[in-house]
């Protein structure tokens, strides 16, 4: 009888677990990286986005010239890439948001930022690639971006 009743509390706490981490997901919600840029969908469709060898979005803008955080977060890497650009990555609770196509950047590893703060520049008509990862899965961040 002990047993069984330690398995059941197991098996709910299990399933409260998988619940919560549900939950905590549904409700991201993702600025956008362009004030006024919008998302141009060049990647796989939401149905097979997990089986492409490529994921993100590309986001391009005629009028602005500065990348904004999508999310808190603390800036986790700042590296020059072979283009000459910048990747950056912010990563909060498990999430990280990968920037490719920065410009200047500005801010450094281990600083946190805010939803909207500054984190690079940018070339108008240049694209910006986000994307996103839960731990090591990617993920589509179309679902959680609330950009207009």
């Amino acid at each position: 009888m002990i047993i069984n009743l330690k398995k059941y509390f197991l098996l709910l706490f299990l399933l409260v677990t998988v619940v919560f981490v549900q939950a905590q997901s549904d409700s991201l919600v993702l600025a956008c990286p362009l004030a006024n840029g919008g998302p141009r969908v060049i990647r796989a469709s939401d149905k097979d986005y997990q089986k492409s060898s490529e994921y993100g979005v590309m986001f391009i803008s005629k009028t602005d010239t500065l990348v904004q955080a999508v999310h808190d977060a603390q800036v986790v890497i700042v590296v020059k890439t072979d283009d000459g650009k910048y990747d950056v990555v912010l990563q909060f609770k498990g999430y990280y948001f990968w920037y490719a196509g920065i410009i200047v950047p500005k801010v450094k590893q281990g600083i946190r930022v805010k939803t909207g703060n500054i984190i690079g520049t940018y070339k108008t008509g240049d694209l910006i690639e986000l994307l996103m990862y839960l731990q090591e899965e990617p993920v589509n961040p179309r679902k959680y971006l609330q950009c207009k």
